[in-house]
């Protein structure tokens, strides 16, 4: 910023200042990006208070339809995608015949506190509270 006003020279007091802020926000940005750093991860296994949680994320997203994942959900991949269950007839023969429904993915994340869910159709997330996960080398 130049001051101009008043007889004699301009004097410059905001070269410092803009030098400092331009330091300093680049130095919050790192340290920002780093906490945040997300990587995909898998659990050992997954107890039934863990599973539940996530069930619960996930229906949740769909308000409040009720959702039901594999006894060892995240335990082999980080992502798991669902679909709507077909209505079947007594014989067990789907009452449409072919659905179309679309089909959801979500995906488990760690930044290395803890375990986060990903709807991969909002990139929402939400943590989850009592799930523990490990980063999935893959």
């Amino acid at each position: 910023m130049m001051a101009l006003f008043g007889r004699g020279k301009a004097k410059s007091t905001g070269l410092p200042v803009a030098a400092l802020a331009i330091a300093l926000s680049s130095a919050i940005g790192c340290a920002a990006s780093k906490e945040t750093e997300l990587h995909k991860a898998i659990t050992n296994s997954t107890s039934a208070s863990q599973k539940q949680t996530i069930e619960n994320t996930i229906s949740n997203w769909f308000g409040g339809i009720p959702i039901t994942v594999a006894d060892n959900v995240f335990s082999k991949a980080s992502n798991i995608t669902i679909e709507r269950k077909a209505k079947i007839d007594s014989r067990g023969l789907p009452v449409e015949g072919r659905h179309d429904s679309p089909v959801y993915s979500f995906t488990l994340l760690s930044n290395g506190k803890h375990c986060l869910l990903r709807n991969d159709q909002t990139g929402e997330l939400a943590k989850l509270e009592n799930v523990k996960c490990y980063p999935n080398h893959d």
